[in-house]
């Protein structure tokens, strides 16, 4: 009889173990299924979505749908449909720096952002994955202002030519919004992700109307001249970038290149 005791209670853990874990797999769905919970306050959605756009579209989307060997879809995501608010901001805050085949960095790369920062991410995504929950959001704009540090120091590397100056700094902006997830602050890469960008050969084989093809058009995982097997997104997964905002960030890029190179060139 102890026998059988025994055996009914492991299989009873067994059976809640199983039971948790179908339950952790059903957790959007039962999202969905379930009554609508408060829509999310539109100033702190609209702060989330440009920081989504700015930081995580890189790796998941514009839309949160993922992206091939970067990023999981967050818009049927059971983990975060299952996550608490508070564990959903934390998880945002250590990253998962041991996922494969591409790591999600601390912050998704941005160490700048603040806890209310990650806070507006996580109720844009509350609402991406219910659109029950979704306000009505003013249409994305680029920032494109750089820092007063920006400019400075935008000025000094344009050797005091103030309209190349402005496209450096404002290239520095943007690169340091949209493009550092991937390639780190100041371009020297992400391991695992991005490859470093200063001094970097490849960037230096192209003029800037051949860079401007290429980080418009991407590069896929698949294509030969892909030596990470990472994929590239088009414009940096920001598809919000223009022309002109693409030809700024390369400006920026230029600064990142011995002099020799021809670092600074005009847009």
């Amino acid at each position: 009889m102890a026998g059988a005791g025994a055996c009914y209670v492991d299989w009873r853990a067994e059976e809640e173990v199983r039971s948790t874990i179908l339950e952790a797999a059903l957790a959007h769905e039962r999202l969905v299924e379930a009554p609508a919970l408060p829509v999310v306050e539109v100033e702190l959605a609209a702060r989330g979505r440009n920081l989504f756009v700015e930081t995580c579209a890189a790796c998941h989307g514009a839309e949160g749908r993922g992206v091939e060997r970067l990023g999981k879809d967050l818009v049927t995501s059971d983990f975060v449909a299952g996550c608490t608010d508070e564990r959903l901001v934390a998880f945002l805050e250590t990253g998962r720096p041991e996922a494969r085949p591409t790591a999600m960095p601390a912050k998704g790369g941005r160490a700048d952002l603040t806890s209310d920062d990650l806070a507006a991410i996580a109720s844009f995504l509350r609402g991406l994955q219910d659109p029950r929950r979704m306000p009505s959001l003013p249409e994305y704009v680029v920032d494109a202002t750089p820092t007063e540090a920006q400019s400075a120091a935008a000025l000094e590397l344009a050797g005091g030519d103030e309209e190349l100056a402005a496209w450096i700094a404002s290239g520095d902006k943007l690169f340091h919004s949209t493009c550092m997830a991937c390639h780190g602050r100041g371009g020297v890469g992400v391991a695992g992700n991005g490859k470093a960008l200063r001094d970097n050969p490849f960037v230096q084989s192209l003029d800037d109307d051949g860079l401007l093809a290429f980080i418009q058009s991407g590069r896929g995982p698949s294509d030969p001249l892909n030596t990470t097997g990472i994929q590239m997104p088009p414009k940096g997964g920001n598809p919000a970038l223009s022309e002109d905002d693409i030809l700024d960030i390369i400006s920026y890029l230029r600064t990142l290149q011995p002099a020799s190179q021809g670092a600074l060139t005009s847009n």
